[in-house]
């Protein structure tokens, strides 16, 4: 009977990853849809334009274009687009509306990506068990405590939503929403380095191949059909107990 993590093949974590990722980002894009139309993010959205499109024909340029495209331009059409871009801003009406797009857009993002961690990364695996995303139900994982003791809904709440979801999902997600409307400058960038460099770390450093999610959860993927999983800590104990009974009686004395 062993007391060790049964650590999965990384190749079968990363592919229960893949899969999980397609299922949240399929249920994220119709929560998507829907949430737009309740928040009345398209209606801003396209008034937005119009507004973009008004001042791009008025003044004969591209308000759209990139930082690129815009230094390629001979002077006097930058200098169109300069007007054109300083009389949308002095456009009450459509900087309110840009403000109302970005919050809305935060809004909208961060409720569906919300609600497909807590249907696909908590209440699946409680339904599932032993921590089972339905990827890692697929490739034959499980999620467990470090001392091999069953996930606690608690610890699955802390994984999943905490560390999966707020730290490792939101956050970037937000700081790009952010350095898209231009809201954010070389700190946001720095943030997402420092996420992924942070990740790349633990994974290559600790035993159990861990990442911040399972580090704040004291937890670790195994191989399902080979891991030894306790339901309470009492059960591990006793177990253990057991184990050293019988290693002494099986000892030779001198």
């Amino acid at each position: 009977m062993g007391f060790e993590i049964q650590k999965a093949g990384l190749w079968k974590r990363a592919s229960a990853f893949l899969l999980d990722i397609i299922l949240r980002g399929i249920l994220v894009v119709g929560l998507l849809t829907l949430l737009s139309a309740v928040t009345g993010y398209d209606r801003k959205s396209d008034l937005l334009q119009a507004k973009y499109d008004a001042y791009s024909a008025e003044y004969d340029t591209n308000l759209g274009m990139s930082e690129e495209e815009y230094n390629t331009l001979p002077k006097e059409a930058q200098e169109r687009y300069m007007a054109a871009y300083k009389a949308l801003t002095e456009d009450r009406e459509a900087l309110e509306t840009y403000h109302q797009v970005i919050k809305l857009s935060l809004l909208d993002i961060t409720i569906s990506i919300f609600l497909a961690y807590a249907v696909l990364e908590f209440l699946v695996p409680l339904l599932l068990k032993e921590g089972r995303t339905l990827g890692k139900k697929v490739f034959g994982l499980c999620v467990v405590h470090t001392n091999c003791v069953r996930m606690e809904p608690g610890a699955i709440f802390i994984r999943s939503m905490l560390g999966k979801c707020t730290l490792e999902t939101m956050v970037p997600v937000l700081v790009l929403i952010l350095l898209y409307f231009s809201a954010i400058g070389l700190a946001g960038t720095a943030l997402l380095i420092v996420l992924v460099m942070a990740q790349l770390i633990l994974l290559a450093a600790t035993q159990n191949n861990q990442l911040i999610h399972d580090l704040l959860a004291q937890s670790a993927v195994a191989d399902y059909q080979s891991q030894p999983i306790y339901a309470t800590l009492d059960e591990l104990n006793q177990a253990k107990a057991r184990k050293a009974a019988e290693s002494a009686r099986l000892t030779p004395y001198d």
